[in-house]
Parts: structure tokens; sequence; C-alpha cells
């Protein structure tokens, strides 16, 4: 399952591997199951920092699915659609899932942006995690989802231009700003 690595030769007390999950998963499959993974930093305590819980929340851009494990832990059902850069049967996320018993999550490999649409079109959730192709998808992943009023948006940084200009254009009440990572969230108000 995991790769070798170097053990942990003293206890986790800080940090986002305190958190069980976090944990199980590093202890088996060590860092691999971590790759391109926006849950290594700030990401838990910024889910609690904006409330993030409720019926079905979406995820556009799923890797191993590390996040979609966690949002599962807040919200009823977890959508996760992503159109992958490699083959989705070398991606660990279906495996995590089951690994660590989590059923409320439906996993949708989109071969492109027009069969991503066509998946997202028809569904319907209160809450969105935008976490796909931030350099070319920005605009449209967020045209996808920002009808449910509630966005979180990772990789906002101005070394991604599409996804920091995109979050500096919305209202600045609207937006709750990541002091720990770089995510921001989008809340419809009015």
């Amino acid at each position: 399952m995991g790769e070798s690595a170097e053990p942990i030769l003293c206890a986790v007390t800080r940090g986002p591997f305190t958190h069980p999950l976090m944990a199980k998963i590093l202890a088996t499959y060590g860092r691999r199951a971590f790759a391109r993974s926006s849950a290594c930093m700030g990401f838990i305590g910024f889910l609690d920092q904006i409330k993030a819980c409720g019926g079905v929340a979406i995820e556009i851009g799923t890797y191993h699915g590390i996040t979609a494990l966690l949002l599962a832990e807040r919200f009823e059902k977890v959508i996760s659609v992503s159109v992958d850069d490699e083959d989705p049967g070398r991606l660990l996320k279906r495996e995590l899932a089951e690994f660590t018993g989590t059923r409320n999550i439906e996993f949708y490999d989109a071969k492109d942006n027009a069969e991503k649409i066509e998946i997202v079109n028809r569904l319907a959730f209160d809450f969105a995690y935008s976490d796909g192709d931030h350099t070319n998808d920005t605009e449209l992943d967020f045209g996808l989802v920002k009808r449910c009023g509630r966005v979180l948006l990772h990789e906002v940084w101005p070394l991604q231009p599409a996804v920091w200009n995109l979050v500096c254009s919305l209202p600045p009440e609207e937006v709750t700003w990541c002091e720990t990572d770089i995510l921001a969230y989008w809340e419809r108000r009015g």
C-alpha cells in the first residue's frame, strides 16, 4: 500500500496530522497519499473557521481525495468531480475512501471539461470546494459552482493569477481569507 519512507520517531502532536483521519492515512500510505493535497496546511482549521458543514458539498478537482474525505466528515454527502491528468486508476481516492470507511462520497472522473460541465450542471449542492486546473479552468469552475453561494477556493496567491484575480474581483465583504494557507472562501450575501 504505502511507500517506504524514513519512520516517524516521535509523536505527532501538532499540525494537520494530529487529525485522526490524516494520521491513519499517513501511517498506512505514507507521503504518497498526500501528493498535491491542499489538506496539509491550514485546510482543517479554515473549514472550522468558516463553519463548513451542510447537506451536499461538491469538490472540483480531486487527486488522491484527502480533502474530499475531510469534507465528508462535515457534509451529508460529497460529490467529487475531476478531470485528471493521469490514469484515474492510479489515484488513491476510491481506495482511501474504502480504507477509511467513508461511504458518503460519489466520485466522477470526467474525460474533459465538456463532460465535467454536463455532470456538474445536473447536480444540486450547497457548498463547493474549487481545486481544479487553476491555470486554465478557474473561471469555468467558479461559474459552474457559484450558484450554491458558498465556494472555497484553493491556490489563492499571486503565483496562480487566475485564482488570485478572481477572488480579488469578488465583493471584499463576501470573502474570508485564510491566514495560514492559500485558501479563500466566498459566501454570497443578500
